[in-house]
């Protein structure tokens, strides 16, 4: 199999924000994305970023943020930091992002220089390695083969994410999925980076499994309302992640979707919430601004 030519964005790119001064930030890079807007995990990503350099010496431990508006990807986003509290143990702040003045996103963030404690963690799946898993897209391939003869050709699903879906296991639920992930391009050599690449990442197909079960919604359009994350060890987004996801509830337009992120390794990195909206009766295309 040819190896996958590098994508001219990295992650370095999308996470080089431009300090304009008084805690905000402003994006120099955007990612293409299969629908034409902003992808959410950049959001996530340059938002973390942007509190990030507003706090000395302590890593984040979780985020909390709410998609208001969808993003324009031709748009940069403002990023506006809020100091909302430095204390002994723990640090917190409040990000709104802005396209045109517009706020379409904003986020708490907090971080925690950590401490020792009583420790466990929940064993990785048994899944095939991402060496043994096909490099077909799924989600791709169903949707180019629900796509009318006279619709355009589908854009291509986050061409920074390298993935592999694994294949189901016997008896699992439908609203299941493994799936191995990586960024491409060179690794991140800081930690605070490479923490925000992991933020990156946690968006990519975890709305997906929530309308999984159900062949009619296959091109359905969704969109993400709200997203969490806890991060719980270093991970590198450019080695392989295995994401394991599952939806236990989805009625109302709306769905819920929870992941688990492990290293290659099986330990337990990252724990994610996301809910999102299916748009009823809407098939994929690129959203306008305000229409939530």
């Amino acid at each position: 199999m040819a190896k996958a030519q590098l994508p001219d964005l990295t992650l370095h790119d999308l996470l080089d924000l431009e300090d304009i001064g008084s805690d905000y930030f402003r994006s120099r890079r955007t990612e293409p994305n299969f629908s034409g807007a902003l992808y959410g995990g950049q959001v996530l990503a340059q938002a973390l970023r942007s509190s990030q350099l507003t706090v000395q010496g302590r890593p984040v431990h979780s985020l909390h943020g709410y998609f208001i508006r969808p993003g324009a990807e031709a748009e940069p986003v403002v990023y506006q930091v809020e100091r909302t509290r430095d204390g002994r143990n723990f640090t917190t702040r409040r990000v709104i992002a802005r396209q045109k003045g517009v706020p379409i996103f904003h986020m708490e963030a907090s971080f925690h220089d950590g401490a020792e404690g009583v420790a466990h963690a929940r064993p990785a799946p048994a899944v095939p390695g991402p060496g043994e898993v096909s490099a077909e897209d799924p989600f791709e391939r169903a949707l180019a083969a629900s796509r009318a003869p006279d619709d355009p050709p589908p854009r291509t699903l986050l061409p920074l994410v390298e993935r592999r879906m694994a294949p189901a296991e016997q008896g699992a639920r439908e609203a299941e999925r493994q799936l191995w992930m990586r960024a491409r391009g060179q690794p991140l050599a800081d930690a605070e980076l490479r923490a925000c690449g992991l933020a990156y990442l946690s968006d990519f197909w975890l709305g997906g499994v929530a309308k999984a079960p159900h062949p009619e919604a296959v091109r359905q359009r969704i969109a993400s309302l709200d997203h969490a994350l806890w991060f719980h060890a270093p991970a590198h987004p450019t080695d392989w992640l295995l994401y394991e996801m599952s939806s236990a509830w989805a009625g109302s337009a709306r769905g819920l979707a929870q992941g688990r992120i492990y290293d290659e390794a099986g330990g337990l990195v990252a724990s994610v919430a996301q809910e999102i909206y299916l748009f009823p009766g809407e098939m994929h295309a690129a959203p306008r601004v305000g229409e939530l």
